[in-house]
């Protein structure tokens, strides 16, 4: 196991700035999950700690010492790649073990006990003497995961492994991904596009977007508490809906203020300087219930435009003053589209966001930089206006 530190690592490729002076830390023993959109910086990111590619300024380390300039072979990293990289003419057993001897200090019976070792690990015993096309999308990631364990690397890469896997074999293969994490405790760098796959996945979770780091957190505080726009509308299926208002102070407390509707906000850091000019209002489909016409204040009128039933819930697509926001409803709800529903909003998860920075300004179940795990205050990078 290992702890690997990034240090103001840029990656520029001409004129073209991959990953634009990011800091990030990895804990040893750690499961993190890098996730953004595609371009975003992410597999670089992981190239550049695996050697595949040089940093273009800043520091790669592990353990405190420095792999600039250290080969992929001598940083002890095992790679584990979206197209498996498994040789067509060679056995699962024989793709395990190919360069285990000159990349590992294991003699050849060394090397045969890992590999029972992992074949057992991961269920795949029986499949040793087939070649890759005589096995499944899901055997072959397994076996390109064997070839990674039995080198027992200090930190384990993972390139997007589950993206050409079918759905319901992605969900089976992160439940044995969790599993063998559990079981080995080897430090795990994991890119992914795949928000669903980020939260299920990772004891921390780093959002990247052209080449930052946006915030670092675990998966329930990046939910709850998204550091800027970004991560808010990106983490969360559906998204977060986002709507301009203006905030209102007055003797009743301050409102969010929009043309269809006017929506109290309880008192939270942050809200008394937002009070008075325009912001990002957010607040998630799942935190909007429908309510009764009468039901009180803060319910507020929309008109349905589309329903999606998902089986457990009834997305509805909603118009209110111009603007269009999503809700979820019971699947067996009497709704359709024209009909006119009344909204009413968990008062402790409305997020307001600086319309031009996009930066957090405001979270009503607590601070805007609510205390991470350790006691520290999460924030996301700052940024200078000419990167904004």
């Amino acid at each position: 196991m290992a702890r690997i530190t990034l240090e103001n690592v840029r990656k520029e490729y001409g004129d073209v700035v991959a990953v634009r002076g990011i800091d990030l830390e990895v804990s040893d023993g750690s499961f993190v999950v890098v996730v953004g959109p595609s371009g975003c910086g992410k597999s670089t990111t992981l190239r550049l700690v695996a050697g595949l590619e040089s940093v273009t300024d800043g520091d790669v380390r592990k353990d405190g010492e420095s792999l600039v300039g250290v080969e992929p072979k001598d940083r002890d990293v095992a790679m584990v790649f979206q197209n498996y990289a498994l040789y067509p003419h060679m056995t699962a057993r024989r793709n395990m073990t190919f360069g285990a001897g000159s990349a590992t200090a294991f003699d050849d019976e060394e090397i045969e006990r890992r590999v029972t070792d992992a074949a057992e690990l991961l269920d795949i015993e029986d499949l040793l003497d087939r070649k890759p096309e005589a096995l499944s999308g899901g055997e072959r990631q397994r076996v390109a995961l064997g070839r990674a364990i039995i080198r027992d690397p200090d930190v384990f890469l993972m390139d997007e492994p589950l993206s050409n896997l079918d759905a319901k074999l992605r969900i089976r293969m992160r439940a044995e991904l969790a599993k063998l994490h559990e079981e080995l405790r080897t430090t795990t760098v994991y890119v992914t596009h795949d928000q669903t796959e980020a939260m299920t996945l990772g004891d921390e979770v780093v959002v990247m977007n052209d080449g930052r780091v946006q915030q670092v957190d675990s998966p329930q505080r990046l939910y709850d508490y998204p550091a800027n726009r970004f991560v808010a509308e990106f983490i969360g299926d559906p998204a977060m809906n986002t709507l301009d208002v203006t905030v209102e102070a007055g003797a009743d407390g301050a409102r969010a203020v929009h043309p269809g509707f006017r929506l109290p906000l309880p008192d939270g850091d942050g809200l008394d300087a937002a009070a008075g000019s325009g912001a990002v209002l957010g607040v998630r489909p799942e935190d909007l219930s429908l309510a009764d016409a009468d039901s009180g204040a803060d319910a507020f009128e929309a008109t349905v435009t589309v329903t999606e039933p998902l089986g457990d819930s009834l997305l509805l697509e909603c118009r209110v003053g111009g603007d269009r926001l999503k809700t979820q409803a019971s699947p067996r709800s009497d709704v359709g589209a024209g009909d006119t529903v009344a909204l009413t909003p968990d008062p402790e998860r409305l997020h307001l966001f600086d319309p031009d920075s996009g930066e957090a300004v405001y979270h009503s179940a607590g601070a805007t930089t609510a205390p991470d795990r350790d006691g520290r205050a999460t924030r996301s990078p700052a940024t200078t206006p000419e990167e904004r």
